[in-house]
Parts: C-alpha cells; structure tokens; sequence
C-alpha cells in the first residue's frame, strides 16, 4: 500500500505464489476498499509460484557451467522505503 500510495497508483494487480494467501487477499481487499482503489487478483489456479521454475533454471544453468561469485546475492534487508526513495531520485 506504500508503494501504491508513493507512486500514485489506483489500481493494483497481486500475482505469483503469494496471491493465493487467502490472508493476503482479504488485507488487501480491505486495505483497497478503504482507499477506493481498483485490486485484481488472477484465479488462484494461475497463482503458482516461481520457485520450481527458477530452480529449474538454475538446474540447467548448473549443468551448462554457470556460476556466480558471492557478489550476486539478495538483500533481505532492503528497505521499500529507501527503495521508493531511489526510484523518486531518478525520475
């Protein structure tokens, strides 16, 4: 919803593995309803999650040679804010 609210969308679309949390679904609907904003959801049979395709991948590109130093790495710390803070700067 910061996201949203940050950029000035009035419509969001929730996909991927998570939109199939029915907890996710209802805080969402909630959270859209009380800000008037338009929420889509896919049907829940098309809310599957990436990770065996991505493992899949990673699999083949195991098999072909590719490798990747430490310096690829997630960021679970991130924080959305300083990200829309980075996104406004290039604008």
């Amino acid at each position: 919803m910061l996201a949203a609210e940050k950029t000035g969308y009035k419509t969001l679309a929730v996909a991927g593995g998570v939109s199939a949390n029915s907890g996710v679904r209802a805080a969402m609907k909630e959270a859209c309803g009380e800000r008037g904003m338009t929420l889509y959801f896919p049907e829940l049979k098309y809310c599957g999650d990436n990770a065996a395709m991505i493992g899949c991948q990673g699999y083949f590109d195991f098999l072909a040679g590719k490798r990747a130093d430490e310096s690829l790495n997630g960021v679970a710390t991130l924080s959305l804010d300083a990200l829309c803070e980075e996104t406004e700067a290039e604008k």
